[in-house]
Formats: structure tokens, C-alpha cells, sequence
């Protein structure tokens, strides 16, 4: 189980003897099967969540009555941690694991005070938080100020294609068919092509 913890940034530096005392406090590591939910909207945010292996999504409800997916990420990650200590600590988005895999459970009082102990652990969570912070940033002012068509545009940049038109148009926030007709726009401006390995920008 330790090398399990080791994998995460912020305990990278931590001795075994530092990660022993971790596991004397309060914490659970829960199995979970593709599918299942791992938080619901409305769920409090009383321990800190570590996706120790295995994939989630996060979706958010939107006005026009349709999720929206924030993000997929892979193991090892933090999750939610803006909301761990925060005075509203209401989760706003349903987390769902995409594979199998194990999430860790430490209570937040109790990582509060082993931080404290080991500021190298708080730096590591400070800059995670902050990453965190950064991503949902950028994805926020994507949606505000973007259009569709370069949100399309820099989806592309940053997976390198689009190879599933239907899971694109749930991160993009849109409808599959809207998604395809915008493709087809973009390919009549010679600005991405269809190939084996997906919709990429053309050279």
C-alpha cells in the first residue's frame, strides 16, 4: 500500500516511516467496477480522495438539461480537493469511475494535521490544488468566451484528434450532430482532415 501512496506527487518525497504514520490515521481504500458512482452531486467533501489506479469522469448538470463531461483523468490523481476545506464543501459534479480501479479515503482533519507535520506534503497539495485551479480556470473561460469552432479547434491541440466523435461532443458540451456538421465545416476549410487515428488538424 505504500508504494500504492508513492505514486502520488505529493508523497513522492515521503519515507516509509512518514507514509506508515499516514495509514495509523483514519482512512479507508474503497473497489470500485466500471460504472460506479464514486461521488454524487450534493455529496460533502469530508475525506481526502485519492484515485489510486483506474480511470473517472466528472459531469456537471447543464441549463439546457444535458451533463456536461468536465474531465476524464487517470490514476494516480487528487479528487476534488478545492473542496476539502472549503467552508461550502457541496460537491457540484457526479464523479463515475470509467474502468476498475481503487480510490483512498483519509480524513481531512487528519491529513490537516499530518501536513502540518511535513510541509514538503503541503507544498505537494498547495501545487496540486493549484493545477486544479488553473485546468477549471481555463476550461470555464473556454466555454465563456471560446466559440464552438475553436473550442473544436483546440480540443484537437491538446488530444491530438478527435477519435470519438460522440465522447468530444459530451466534453465539448455540445450535440454529436452539431459536432459532426462543425467537422465537415472545418474539413471544407482544409483546416482538419479525417484519417486512421481520427479528425486531426491537416498539415
Amino acid at each position: 500500500m505504500i508504494e500504492e501512496l508513492q505514486r502520488f506527487e505529493m508523497f513522492s518525497s515521503c519515507t516509509e516511516a512518514m507514509l506508515e504514520e499516514l495509514l495509523a490515521l483514519p482512512y479507508r481504500r474503497k473497489t470500485y467496477k466500471a460504472g460506479d458512482k464514486v461521488v454524487r452531486v450534493g455529496d460533502t467533501c469530508e475525506w481526502l480522495m485519492l484515485l489510486a489506479e483506474g480511470g473517472i469522469e466528472s459531469r456537471m448538470g447543464a441549463q439546457s438539461g444535458k451533463e456536461v463531461v468536465i474531465e476524464r483523468m487517470q490514476a494516480p490523481k487528487i479528487l476534488a480537493p478545492a473542496f476539502l476545506f472549503a467552508k461550502n464543501n457541496t460537491i457540484p459534479v457526479e464523479v463515475s469511475m470509467t474502468t476498475d480501479g481503487v480510490v483512498w479515503y483519509i480524513h481531512r482533519e487528519a491529513f490537516f494535521n499530518f501536513m502540518t507535520a511535513h510541509p514538503e506534503v503541503l507544498r505537494g497539495f498547495l501545487e496540486a490544488l493549484s493545477d486544479r485551479s488553473h485546468f477549471l480556470s481555463n476550461k470555464v473561460r473556454s466555454f465563456a468566451v471560446k466559440s464552438l469552432r475553436d473550442r473544436v479547434l483546440d480540443y484537437i491541440r491538446q488530444h491530438g484528434a478527435i477519435t470519438n466523435v460522440a465522447e468530444a461532443a459530451e466534453m465539448l458540451g455540445v450535440a454529436r450532430p452539431s459536432l459532426s456538421r462543425l467537422i465537415a465545416d472545418l474539413q471544407d476549410e482544409g483546416l482538419v482532415e479525417r484519417t486512421e487515428n481520427g479528425v486531426v488538424r491537416k498539415k
